[in-house]
């Protein structure tokens, strides 16, 4: 009987389903003949292909070993055995499996795309990049070497060379979704989420039942701010992955935009039931709780945020963490400041309440803080972000403060140390700013501010045009101070014809020259930034003008601030809607002039 014939019925067996036959007859084979390179190979194939790698791996080397003079049987072993090497995650080995394919002088495009996924795979970027850039040296036409070009160059972080090269992948293979895909994911990196949109567009137009596309649309669509679309786009991918913690994680996200943060919360709960360590999850969580007032649990989740995937590396964790557990009476405490500007002031008012105990305080500020947070009190040391920090028994960030103190609406400290203030302006500079400028007697003193770090992830919807404030300068009883340090460029043409709003700007070097300036005011009218917490820090009445989805420390309908006294809050009732909050700025701003405090509605 000729020997081939059982090895052929047995891969008919494998092809039509019944892989345990044709595994059996072949091993009774090769029971009889051990030496039956075809039979080794099938073998080989079935076992790979029913995830019994090792045993497919022995076989095909056992098979090559009889094969070294038959290179025509030799390549495509090689080449089968590489594979079962890189699916059992051995990539150095099936490195050198391509590697000899190679070096026989068999180039083929599979194979330099074989390699250059191996490659990657093994992190080798730019040896990956060299070898399909081989390939496409010899078959520019070949569209899945431009894709996975594109891959890489992604993966190196050159996304406008990846971009290119996804290009002409789609030209070439027009009908492959995950070309589509992998453009739109490009696009996004490049910040250019409406042309990222169209690509996943087409993705999902070629490959409905993919649940990436789905979710990852939702991701983009709230990038852009079409929150509802994006919340279809999350429910539809959830349909398809009900399993996915960070699409869950990703609907709470967009919940909490439109202000339905109980509804985010437990979408929240289903991404930690798949998931119950996901920081990036408990983080956010944190910022629901924290804006829906259940401070005891959002402090808690707060600790997260230096778990999350875009955090910053924390300070100071060689020294050990004081979380309020240990009594530091007698002990040197390191307060640090962490996040923006606005975050600093609103928490160093911690300060006074941990030196209090009887500990030596530490309080390291961004320098531009450094003169105005001294104000606080002798008992507390001010340094500087990179100043020597002296030797210190604990270390504390500042907005872990109010975990150690259990705050919570009763118990916020909003009164440190006493009266309205904690901060305190310079007397000598606010006289001198006072004498430099041209004031008008009797007429009243108000601050604006417009906008702030434009680098701030929120600051297209918490800052407005310098413009929107044009129906509170209408008013005669009043001189009006621009107190920002940084104009924008669109605003400038604005402020150039609008002489009624004075420049503040020249005045100022860091806070303490701001806080001199504010001493001389009335009121401070500011969006969510720095200055208006260091107004509500030094006790002057400031009126802050929130967007539809307001920072967690605002909390939610209400127009008072536990952390602040003397703030007032105008909220958005839509996002982006600026004009009614400045038309209810202004009528309340008539009925402070007249002489009322009450709070405006």
């Amino acid at each position: 009987m000729n020997p081939i014939l059982p090895v052929q019925q047995a891969y008919k067996d494998f092809q039509s389903g019944h892989a345990d036959r044709a595994e059996r007859s072949l091993k009774a084979l090769l029971g009889n003949q051990p030496e039956n390179i075809d039979a080794l190979h099938v073998l080989g194939v079935i076992c790979a292909a029913t995830g019994k790698r090792d045993e497919a791996i022995r076989l095909f080397k056992q098979a090559i070993g009889l094969a070294t003079n038959n290179p025509a049987l030799a390549v495509p072993l090689h080449y089968k055995l590489a594979r079962a090497q890189f699916e059992s995650g051995r990539f150095d080995e099936a490195l050198l499996a391509y590697e000899h394919i190679l070096s026989t002088g068999y180039l083929k495009p599979e194979i330099l795309l074989a390699k250059t996924v191996t490659l990657a795979s093994l992190t080798r970027y730019q040896d990956a990049l060299h070898c399909i850039e081989h390939a496409l040296a010899h078959w520019t036409d070949y569209a899945e070497g431009w894709s996975h070009r594109a891959g890489i160059l992604y993966k190196l972080g050159y996304f406008d060379e990846a971009l290119a090269s996804f290009d002409r992948a789609v030209a070439l293979q027009p009908a492959t979704p995950c070309n589509w895909y992998q453009k739109g994911m490009t696009l996004d990196k490049l910040e250019r989420y409406a042309d990222a949109l169209e690509s996943i567009d087409r993705a999902i137009t070629l490959d409905p039942d993919n649940p990436a596309h789905w979710l990852d649309r939702g991701v983009l669509r709230h990038k852009l701010g079409r929150y509802e679309e994006a919340l279809s786009d999350h429910a539809t991918g959830l349909k398809l992955a009900p399993d996915n913690a960070a699409a869950w994680g990703d609907q709470g996200l967009t919940l909490s935009r439109i202000q339905r943060h109980e509804e985010a919360l437990d979408s929240y709960r289903k991404a930690l039931h798949l998931q119950h360590d996901y920081a990036d999850v408990l983080s956010n969580q944190a910022l629901s709780q924290l804006v829906l007032g259940q401070f005891e649990q959002g402090w808690q989740s707060y600790e997260y945020r230096w778990k999350k995937g875009n955090a910053d590396t924390p300070r100071h964790t060689d020294i050990p963490l004081w979380l309020g557990a240990t009594p530091i009476s007698g002990k040197r405490i390191l307060l640090w400041a962490e996040q923006g500007l606005g975050d600093t002031i609103h928490f160093c008012r911690y300060a006074p309440m941990v030196a209090a105990p009887g500990a030596e305080v530490i309080l390291e500020v961004d320098p531009s803080l450094k003169t105005i947070a001294q104000t606080m009190g002798r008992e507390i040391t001010v340094i500087g972000i990179g100043e020597t920090v002296p030797q210190v028994d604990y270390q504390t960030p500042l907005m872990s403060l109010a975990l150690a103190f259990k705050s919570d609406l009763d118990t916020i400290p909003a009164t440190i140390p006493n009266g309205q203030a904690y901060f305190y302006s310079d007397d000598a500079k606010a006289l001198r700013w006072k004498t430099r400028q041209d004031l008008t007697d009797g007429k009243l003193r108000i601050g604006l501010v417009c906008c702030g770090n434009p680098f701030n992830t929120n600051d297209q919807q918490r800052s407005m045009r310098l413009a929107e404030f044009a129906p509170l300068l209408q008013s005669a009883a009043a001189d009006f101070f621009l107190i920002q340090k940084e104009v924008r460029e669109t605003d400038l043409a604005f402020l150039h014809h609008t002489p009624k709003l004075r420049l503040a700007a020249t005045d100022i070097t860091d806070f303490d020259d701001t806080a001199a300036i504010i001493a001389n005011l009335d009121l401070v009218i500011s969006v969510d930034t720095s200055i208006a917490h260091l107004a509500a820090a030094l006790g002057k009445p400031v009126w802050i003008l929130l967007p539809w989805a307001p920072d967690w420390r605002w909390l939610l309908e209400r127009n008072d601030s536990p952390w602040y006294p003397s703030a007032r809050l105008f909220r958005q009732q839509q996002a982006g809607a600026w004009p009614d909050v400045m038309r209810r700025v202004a009528d309340a701003l008539q009925v402070w002039q007249a002489g009322s405090n009450l709070p405006p509605d």
